[in-house]
């Protein structure tokens, strides 16, 4: 047993303690694909301890670590992969993938050093990866690089350069995660960066193993260090990223509406204040329009509360949907909703807009397998004729909105122009 790593060791199990810490405050599939890969590098970490200090490694500790080593890096590609696959398809394709590459590691950690046992398993591996890559991925690139990669570890099983080959198709299957995390990722993120200088380095170490071992096999241990660093630096990585994303998470909850994902109170009044501003300087008018659901409480009454919930929803998607991108829509609480709409030279301008947005509410919507048809009450105010600043403009679109929905037949109609107090 080698009991210098046992430093390295406890460091990756608790980095590993600390990541399921975290993970249970910030749930995420992704997460638990880490953990599930920084387990398999503990595996192959506590088998590295067992390994003879000179001579060729136990069998089966050297097949563990391999394998290990390839598990590992499989699940990371299956982290840091395309989203956009279909999920079973994409298990698919790492599985068997991953089945002819296991195939080949497993009969190099048994020290089978004939061509002839390998080269069936490169074969069917290098098959499988540009079917795959042809069938479920649509994909020629990818097609062309299995090609080219079982190629080249076909070519040096038949140089009998085994050790080579082995280490080659595992760093291969490193650098596709490194490349993966660096596409995927936030770009601005710190843990980003941990997570691909760490995976970088993971599989140049592979790669350029078997010249160390070759030319400067006395300095292994240090190598060994090195590439236990990795684990340490890539586990440090993930945290930060969970940390930073559970950060972020925070900062939208507290600016956007949760159920609807619409900007808020306090966000959408700092963007009122921001148009206004804009206008004033552009000599532009602007409209603030609210709208306010009709009936809304006898939804919740009659088809509970997560009916109306969906109903919600569905408005704030018509409402995305009908604004431009120098608009802004935001949900003030309960079914009332708020645009502010910039460039609107009148009130008839604000009218057409209005009443696109209400032919767009009122389409039937289907809710737990029922057409329902919601309507809506408008009231607007205009900068600079109604009110030349933000509070007063709300107040003023919010009391026309209530006043002509209190009146006979109001509801279908809009508030513009009705006088409720003087801004």
């Amino acid at each position: 047993m080698n009991v210098a790593f046992f430093p390295d060791l406890f460091a990756l199990a608790l980095l590993i303690v600390i990541l399921a810490m975290v993970r249970r405050r910030h749930s995420d599939a992704r997460a638990d694909a880490w953990l599930l890969g920084l387990s398999f590098t503990l595996i192959e970490s506590i088998a590295h301890t067992f390994y003879a200090p000179q001579g060729v490694p136990d069998k089966v500790l050297h097949v563990v670590v391999l394998d290990c080593y390839v598990l590992a890096g499989l699940v990371f590609n299956w982290a840091s992969g395309d989203q956009r696959l279909e999920r079973k398809a994409r298990l698919l394709y790492l599985s068997l993938n991953g089945l002819a590459l296991l195939a080949v590691t497993t009969i190099y950690g048994l020290n089978l050093r004939y061509s002839g046992v390998y080269l069936p398993a490169i074969v069917v591996g290098a098959l499988i990866g540009v079917g795959t890559s042809i069938v479920l991925r649509r994909n020629w690139y990818y097609a062309a690089f299995y090609a080219f990669g079982w190629s080249a570890m076909g070519y040096l099983i038949v140089r009998q350069d085994f050790r080579s080959a082995i280490y080659w198709s595992v760093g291969c299957v490193y650098a596709i995660a490194a490349l993966n995390f660096q596409r995927r990722l936030e770009r601005r993120s710190t843990g980003k960066l941990a997570i691909v200088v760490g995976f970088t380095i993971w599989a140049l170490f592979f790669i350029t193993h078997p010249w160390v071992m070759d030319h400067y096999a006395a300095r292994a241990d240090i190598a060994s260090h090195v590439w236990n660093m990795q684990k340490t630096l890539i586990s440090i990585g993930m945290i930060v990223m969970m940390l930073e994303e559970q950060v972020s998470s925070n900062e939208w909850l507290a600016l956007h509406d949760e159920l609807t994902g619409l900007p808020n109170r306090r966000l959408f009044a700092a963007r009122l204040t921001s148009a206004v501003e804009v206008s004033e300087r552009s000599k532009s008018s602007l409209a603030l329009v609210v709208l306010d659901l009709n009936d809304f409480k006898k939804i919740n009454d009659s088809l509970g509360h997560v009916a109306g919930d969906q109903v919600l929803r569905e408005v704030a998607s018509v409402l995305r949907k009908s604004i431009r991108a120098t608009d802004t829509v935001a949900r003030l609480g309960g079914d009332e909703f708020i645009i502010v709409v910039t460039d609107m030279p009148n009130a008839t301008a604000v009218e057409r807009f209005t009443d696109s947005i209400r032919s767009a509410i009122e389409r039937p919507m289907m809710i737990h397998d029922k057409s329902l048809v919601v309507g809506a009450s408008f009231g607007f105010a205009m900068y600079p004729n109604d009110a030349k600043d933000a509070t007063k403009l709300l107040r003023l679109a919010d009391q026309r909105m209530y006043v002509l929905k209190k009146r006979p037949g109001g509801a279908a109609q809009i508030a513009a122009g009705i006088s409720v107090g003087q801004a």
